[in-house]
């Protein structure tokens, strides 16, 4: 994003950075960064010359109108060159490093006029266990129904990622949290397994057999208990094949295919809109520190299991 052109306090320039902080939030928070040190940039000046002794002959309106322009525009001017509190207000107010998808906080989004930001799921203690356990990939920890899930569907997870370009963690740990790891599950009218391991609702396109379901959905941060229709699956591999497809197909998703890694990759699918609640993202990543790496399944074995 371009540096704006106005002044922070100038309502022109202002309009500009919420434009482009809408755009754009991460290049908006760098902006807003900015502009906020021109203004204390503009503040010293002004105090410096309030210790300056003034003459008769120069202390009137019109000076002390043009002296202010002036500060204004050598605040403007060394601010572009930077004094690193700008980078610093940066860094703070972005809450990780700068691979994640930056939010601002309350303060710059109110200087914006911005909705405020969910809070980063990149700075909490799920994400820190995760980065634990990908460094050191124990299970010993892990309780039996759960090392029982992942020798089921890491397999299949794998396969689906290689199909679909998401993360084989996060896969296996949105089955494990939509069935919490397979002992909550989704059954149709007549008590049968529905095979949908990934909670995917009907929708106005699935041609498939369906079941109703009370199910807890979440507008504006509330929950809320409503029957919804999700689909009906012959056996997992179909879920599987189905949520890959999903994954493919829709442009939402896009984010979740390019992540740079599986949290990151949790976050965008929390944006795309898979769920409404405003933790998924948070409890996704929790559940892949529970999960750790996953151990490859090598492509002779792959091969062998799809003939």
């Amino acid at each position: 994003m371009k540096s704006a052109e106005g002044f922070a306090l100038d309502v022109q320039g202002l309009d500009r950075l919420r434009n482009s902080a809408h755009l754009d939030p991460h290049a908006g928070l760098k902006e807003a960064s900015k502009q906020f040190e021109a203004l204390f940039l503009q503040m010293m000046l002004k105090s410096m010359r309030a210790a300056v002794p003034k003459s008769e002959m120069s202390n009137n309106s019109q000076t002390e109108m043009y002296t202010e322009m002036l500060d204004q525009q050598w605040a403007q001017s060394l601010a572009g060159k930077g004094i690193g509190l700008a980078e610093q207000l940066t860094r703070q107010l972005s809450g990780y490093t700068t691979r994640q998808s930056p939010e601002l906080d309350s303060a710059t989004s109110a200087f914006l006029d911005l909705p405020p930001a969910r809070p980063s799921p990149f700075a909490s203690p799920a994400f820190d266990a995760w980065k634990r356990r990908e460094v050191s990939g124990a299970d010993k920890d892990q309780p039996e129904h759960v090392q029982a899930f992942i020798a089921r569907l890491s397999e299949p997870a794998q396969k689906a990622a290689r199909s679909s370009g998401v993360p084989a963690e996060l896969i296996l740990a949105q089955a494990a949290l939509e069935t919490d790891w397979g002992r909550r599950t989704i059954t149709t009218a007549g008590g049968a397994d529905s095979h949908n391991l990934f909670g995917i609702k009907a929708g106005g396109q699935w041609q498939g057999p369906t079941t109703q379901v009370m199910t807890t959905e979440y507008t504006d941060a509330e929950a809320q208990k409503q029957l919804e229709a999700f689909r009906v699956y012959p056996s997992d591999e179909a879920a599987f094949n189905d949520y890959a497809r999903l994954m493919r197909s829709r442009p939402g998703y896009a984010a979740v295919r390019t992540a740079n890694d599986a949290p990151q990759a949790a976050v965008a699918l929390q944006q795309g809109g898979y769920a409404t609640d405003p933790r998924y993202a948070q409890k996704l990543i929790s559940v892949m520190a529970t999960i750790g790496p996953l151990r490859a399944v090598p492509a002779v074995a792959q091969l062998q299991n799809d003939l």
